[in-house]
C-alpha cells in the first residue's frame, strides 16, 4: 500500500496507477477503522481492480461544541487494517491545506432543505461540511466508483444528489450497514460507550425492527411513532428523532404502505448520539 500525505504525492501515484487498467474506488472515511469501514474496502475490491482510502478528520463537519478534538485518532492501527485488506492507496492528508488549500477560507457547498432535516437539524451546517469535503475529494482523486456506508443513510442520499450535479461520471455505491452481535450498528461513536451502554444502544435496533414489523401489519404511522418514542425513553435512549421517509428521504404525511420505505432513528446515550435505519 502506497501513503501519500500531501496533494504532491497524490497526484503523482494517481498518474501512475492510471496507466494501470480497471476501475479505481475511493472509500472516504475519518479513520478509526472498525469492520464497518473494512467492508467497504471488501466491497469496493469487488468493484474495481485499484483501491484508495482517504483518512481525514473533516474540521468542516463539526460543530463548535461536538467532538473534533476528541475524536478518536488511531492512525498506526488504521494503517495495519488498511495492509491486510490490501487497499492500493492510502491518502492521509499531514494537514487541512493538503485537502483545502486554505482550510479557514473554504467555499461550503449548501445541502439545502433535506441538509437542516433530520441530522442536519441537530447539527446545523454539518452535512455542508459533508458535502463540501466529499466534493474535493472527488475532485482531487476523480475515481470511478465511491462507497458509502448505509448507517449514513441522509449522508449519502445527499451525496449522491451533489455527485449527480457536479460529478456524474462517479458510480456511487451503497454498502450495507454492518452490526456487532447484539445488533448495533458499527460507528466509531460507539468507543464512548461503555458495555452496559452498548447493550442499552442495541434497543434502538430493536425499534426500528419492531416499527417496520408494525407498518408492515398497516398500523396507523402515528402510533408507530408514539410507540418507538416511548420504548426508546423507556430503555434510557434520549430520541433526537425517529421518522418514517420514502428511499429519497421525501416525507411521508399520510398512511401510504407502498414502495420502499425507510425507519430512521437518532438517540443520544451518555452524551453521545447514535444513528441507525432499516429499508424496507
Amino acid at each position: 500500500m502506497v501513503i501519500t500525505r500531501t496533494r504532491e504525492e497524490l497526484y503523482k501515484i494517481l498518474e501512475e496507477f492510471s496507466k494501470k487498467p480497471g476501475k479505481l474506488a475511493l472509500i472516504p472515511t475519518m479513520g478509526n477503522l472498525h469492520d464497518g469501514h473494512l467492508s467497504l474496502i471488501k466491497l469496493a475490491k469487488l468493484k474495481a481492480s485499484k483501491t484508495i482510502t482517504t483518512i481525514f478528520v473533516n474540521p468542516l463537519q463539526f460543530g463548535k461544541n461536538e467532538d473534533f478534538k476528541k475524536y478518536p485518532r488511531t492512525e498506526k492501527l488504521d494503517i495495519e487494517k488498511l495492509k491486510k485488506e490490501h487497499c492500493d492507496i492510502l491518502f492521509i492528508p499531514r494537514s487541512g491545506e493538503e485537502v483545502f488549500s486554505k482550510i479557514k477560507k473554504v467555499n461550503s457547498l449548501n445541502s439545502g432543505n433535506l441538509g437542516s432535516e433530520l441530522c442536519g437539524k441537530i447539527r446545523p451546517g454539518h452535512f455542508d461540511g459533508v458535502l463540501t469535503v466529499v466534493n474535493r475529494l472527488f475532485e482531487l482523486i476523480n475515481p470511478d466508483i465511491a462507497v458509502f456506508g448505509a448507517k449514513d443513510y441522509q449522508q449519502q442520499i445527499l451525496i449522491k444528489r451533489m455527485a449527480k450535479s457536479f460529478h456524474p461520471q462517479i458510480s456511487l455505491i451503497k454498502a450495507p450497514i454492518i452490526r456487532s452481535k447484539n445488533g448495533v450498528a458499527l460507528s466509531s461513536r460507539n468507543n464512548y460507550l461503555s458495555e452496559k451502554e452498548l447493550e442499552i444502544a442495541a434497543n434502538l435496533f430493536k425499534c426500528l425492527q419492531n416499527s417496520v414489523d408494525s407498518y408492515e401489519k398497516r398500523e396507523k404511522l402515528n402510533k408507530i411513532l408514539d410507540n418507538a418514542n416511548s420504548f426508546l425513553v423507556s430503555k434510557g435512549l434520549m430520541p433526537d428523532y425517529f421518522e418514517l421517509r420514502d428511499i429519497e428521504l421525501n416525507i411521508i404525511s399520510t398512511n401510504n404502505y407502498k414502495g420502499n420505505k425507510v425507519f430512521l432513528g437518532s438517540v443520544t446515550i451518555n452524551n453521545t448520539r447514535l444513528i441507525d435505519n432499516i429499508e424496507f
